[in-house]
C-alpha cells in the first residue's frame, strides 16, 4: 500500500472513487509551513510558507492505483514533481506521497483541474478561512 496526500482535485470522494477505486481514506490532513497556489501552467501546487498551512486529505492507495495518480497530477507531463514527506493526519504523522509544481509561477487554474477543489475542502468541512483563500484561486 502507498499513503497519498490529496490537496487538489483528488481530495474529492467521487474523484478518487472514479479513479481509483477502492482506495481507502485516512481522513483530513495537512502540511504546515506551506500555502496553497496555482501555478503557470494551472496545476495545484504547494510553496514554502512559514505559518501557513495547507490541507489535504490521505489515501492509502493500491499499488496499481500509484500509476494512476502519477497520471492525474501531470507527472507524466512533466509538470509536476513527486517527493516522500511527512504529512499530520489526526494525531499521526505519516510518510505521504506529495506531488508539487516545478514552477512555483502563479496562474489561472484549468477547469479541469479546479472543478472539484473547493467542493473537496468544504466537504471535508477544513477551516473556512482556508476555503475562502482556495475561492481566491477560481476561474
Amino acid at each position: 500500500m502507498a499513503v497519498y496526500f490529496a490537496y487538489g482535485r483528488m481530495m474529492h470522494p467521487d474523484e478518487m472513487e472514479t479513479k481509483c477505486p477502492g482506495a481507502k481514506c485516512l481522513g483530513p490532513a495537512f502540511m504546515d509551513g506551506y500555502r496553497f497556489i496555482i501555478t503557470s501552467e494551472g496545476t495545484h501546487s504547494m510553496v514554502q510558507a512559514p505559518g501557513k498551512r495547507v490541507h489535504g486529505v490521505l489515501w492509502d492507495l493500491r499499488i496499481a492505483h500509484v500509476t494512476v495518480v502519477d497520471s492525474a497530477e501531470a507527472l507524466f507531463r512533466r509538470a509536476q514533481d513527486k517527493v516522500l514527506l511527512p504529512v499530520r493526519c489526526g494525531n499521526i504523522t505519516r510518510n505521504a506521497i506529495v506531488y508539487f509544481g516545478k514552477t512555483s509561477r502563479t496562474g489561472k487554474p484549468h477547469a479541469k483541474a479546479w472543478d472539484k477543489i473547493v467542493p473537496a475542502a468544504e466537504h471535508w468541512k477544513f477551516p473556512a478561512q482556508y476555503i475562502d483563500e482556495l475561492k481566491k484561486w477560481g476561474l
